[in-house]
């Protein structure tokens, strides 16, 4: 069972009526498998909280973002948990938009800048993400 919250106002509806079937997270302690049951909430553990849907894990994989401290960035897929050592190659321009139109975002810059505020990126630190599809 994992839970997934929702803070970004335009993925609210999205979310509700299944044309977002995807979300990138920041890496957990304990990553998302594939037949897992997913909660996804708005405003998790606040007092506005609301149940959006419930959905089943589909596919997972990881990627890693870097911004370097000219702005320009690269992203990165692994084969496997990226602790492992795993293999990983860099997403081209067509794979990095692809990743993100299935993430609802409206271009690749967008997503990058977005993933780059919610999480307090900072230049020239690898950051390890999963893509969770349902």
């Amino acid at each position: 069972m994992a839970l997934l919250g929702y803070t970004i106002p335009e993925t609210k509806e999205k979310v509700r009526d299944g044309s977002k079937r995807q979300t990138i997270r920041k890496l957990r302690k304990r990553p998302i498998k594939v037949g897992e049951r997913l909660y996804h909430y708005w405003h998790l553990r606040q007092k506005d909280c609301e149940k959006l849907r419930e959905s089943i894990c589909k596919k997972t994989f990881f990627i890693s973002l870097l911004i370097d401290r000219d702005g320009f960035w690269e992203i990165r897929q692994f084969n496997s948990h990226p602790s492992q050592a795993s293999q990983s190659y860099r997403l081209n321009g067509d794979e990095i938009w692809e990743l993100a139109k299935k993430d609802c975002f409206e271009s690749s810059t967008g997503m990058v800048e977005t993933l780059r505020r919610m999480h307090k990126i900072v230049a020239d630190s690898r950051t390890f993400f999963q893509v969770i599809s349902w």
